[in-house]
């Protein structure tokens, strides 16, 4: 289904006249490419200048700003792969263009002087056939042109691996887009400037049901993702002899139609084209798109953070919409969102995780609901993960995020978020997006840090809570957001009690020791409480002396009855192990104590 509502998507966006006029959607015949040169003429041919046509973005901070290409709509479709000689039509490459690329080995310079060459006798042999001044122009540019005076005329060395146009001195358009051009392409000029090529292939189109001419090749090829090929990747490809089924190669072994091919890749690339509807989350890259207007897919970029109520908004998108996201944004805290208060709860949508793999892309997950649906799981998923923050705006200048992110969680299972496993994205989004259980591999992997690093911090323990939650539909940790007395866990228990006396010691000899109790025993008492916990008891025993001495009586008896209070719903044998479970709730177990030390009573009660 993935194809079928990309070209639906396509379709629905050829039909919006801002999109084409900004040229951001290519039609049948035409491509988008980078440029950063052109090549003025008189209208005999003679040179006028050749202009670095750059864009050059406004500075963040104190970065320097770089010039780059813009992207424009030209004739013929993306430069093809591969070693043999393939010029395009009025637009090229440095070395196509004009014979030159600032190479200094003798073959690099005969190979650029054949593609020059390969450049200036297709537009030559094409030149009655066009009949127009303004190409014959081009024609006698090319015919007189000199490689080595390249470097005098664009002295930039960018510029000589990028892509240029042509536009005649006095005219508003290049000379690709002169009406009577396109319609000599359109009509009959695309099939002659490719030659004789074998007849194309006719079948069923899987996706359309008609019978139409099959491409053999799905382009153009998909660019925009990280870590994939530059030139692009391809979702669909065949390209090796034991894929050959009954006699059919490459994509005709699953046929797809050239209009097809052609509408999904350029829907696809038109989401990762614009940042408000694609966002990363690991390697993977997620595109979004509603089945409705602009206006209403722009509202749903917010989902992934890539619009939210305190950034900066994109070009797309209005004050209206933003509005919009606040008043969701809100009622998902309030965990109040459900369909009845949203505009646009039928609207179709769609969210599709994209990862590199070489030449070829992987889908990641798929999801197709409605906007409403998919809200509704994701107030799911908000709710299940709740918990009482740690750090609020009252108490931190960085206070920790009331709705966290997928990637928040995924960066607390490594030590570096470059680390993040390929996997973990993709099972991760799939137990949100479908209300399933979140993955044990990353409640494992978020364990195995807080036993490394000793941080049990927020996130760790909203997703571990979640994850208790899903696994074992135990309904009390619904209400959980802070500490809960009544909750019997034996590793929730446990973790209460190493919190206790975590702070007796620091209470007792300040927090600037070279080595805690916190560092030496945590790893072990949350796995293996029978083996350390006698030595913890001695400790303790010690760093309550020194609170008599330093707080009082009154502090002292405070914390003994906080811990007889959990050692009499303990065993008098701890547990010689503790599962995984239990370890998710020594981790919460040791939060919320902690949290609890630091939370007002007032504020706890209100």
């Amino acid at each position: 289904m993935i194809i079928p509502a990309l070209t639906q998507l396509y379709d629905r966006l050829s039909q919006d006249p801002e999109v084409m006029e900004k040229g951001d959607l290519p039609t049948m015949g035409k491509s988008r490419q980078k440029i950063s040169f052109r090549i003025i003429l008189k209208p005999d041919g003679t040179l006028v200048s050749m202009d670095d046509i750059r864009a050059i973005d406004k500075p963040l901070g104190k970065k320097v700003a770089k010039p780059h290409s813009i992207p424009i709509l030209v004739l013929g479709a993306n430069k093809s792969s591969g070693s043999g000689l393939n010029p395009c039509f009025l637009w090229d490459n440095c070395g196509y263009l004009l014979g030159y690329k600032g190479v200094t080995e003798e073959k690099e310079k005969k190979r650029i002087r054949e593609a020059f060459s390969s450049f200036r006798d297709k537009h030559l042999a094409v030149e009655s056939s066009v009949n127009h001044p303004h190409f014959s122009a081009v024609c006698r540019f090319l015919e007189q042109w000199d490689p080595d005076l390249t470097p005098s005329l664009l002295p930039s060395p960018d510029l000589w691996i990028s892509n240029g146009i042509f536009r005649i001195t006095g005219e508003m358009h290049d000379v690709h887009e002169i009406p009577e051009i396109q319609k000599w392409w359109f009509h009959r000029g695309a099939e002659e400037w490719q030659g004789s090529k074998k007849e194309k292939a006719q079948g069923i189109c899987l996706v359309s049901g008609k019978e139409e001419p099959l491409a053999l090749l799905h382009e153009p090829a998909i660019k925009g993702i990280p870590g994939a090929q530059v030139s692009g990747a391809k979702i669909v490809s065949f390209n090796c002899a034991s894929f050959t089924s009954y006699g059919k190669e490459q994509s005709l072994n699953a046929p797809v139609g050239e209009n097809t091919a052609f509408s999904y890749c350029n829907a696809l690339n038109y989401l990762l084209s614009h940042s408000q509807y694609n966002t990363r989350l690991g390697d993977t890259t997620v595109v979004f798109w509603a089945d409705a207007p602009r206006e209403t897919m722009d509202m749903e970029a917010f989902l992934f953070g890539s619009v939210t109520a305190d950034k900066p908004l994109p070009p797309a998108v209005d004050r209206t919409t933003l509005d919009k996201i606040s008043k969701i944004t809100n009622l998902l805290r309030k965990g109040e969102l459900s369909k009845s208060k949203l505009d646009d709860a039928d609207v179709p949508f769609f969210i599709l995780g994209i990862s590199p793999n070489a030449s070829r892309l992987f889908i990641r997950f798929w999801n197709q609901s409605t906007f409403g649906k998919l809200m509704e799981n994701i107030q799911a998923h908000y709710r299940d993960i709740s918990l009482a923050r740690q750090w609020t705006e009252e108490n931190s200048k960085h206070p920790d995020p009331e709705l966290p992110k997928p990637y928040d969680i995924l960066k607390e299972t490594v030590r570096d978020a470059k680390e993040i496993p390929s996997l973990y994205s993709g099972v991760l989004m799939k137990s949100i997006l479908f209300r399933l259980p979140y993955p044990d591999i990353i409640a494992q992997a978020i364990i195995r840090r807080c036993r490394i690093d000793k941080k049990i911090n927020y996130i760790r323990c909203s997703f571990l809570k979640g994850w208790l939650y899903r696994k074992t539909n135990n309904h009390d940790l619904t209400t959980m957001q802070t500490i809960n007395p009544d909750n019997h866990n034996i590793g929730y228990l446990l973790g209460r009690l190493f919190a206790i006396y975590v702070k007796t010691q620091e209470d007792a000899l300040g927090h600037n020791l070279n080595r805690t109790i916190r560092d030496s025993y945590f790893s072990s008492m949350s796995a293996h409480p029978r083996s350390v916990l006698p030595t913890i008891n001695k400790l303790y025993q010690h760093h309550l002396r020194l609170i008599k001495q330093n707080h009082g009586e009154g502090a002292k008896i405070n914390r003994e009855k906080l811990v007889q209070e959990i050692k009499s719903h303990m065993p008098d044998i701890p547990p010689a192990h503790l599962g995984l479970e239990q370890q998710a709730y020594f981790d919460l177990g040791f939060y919320h104590q902690m949290n609890d030390f630091f939370t007002s009573k007032d504020k706890e009660a209100s």
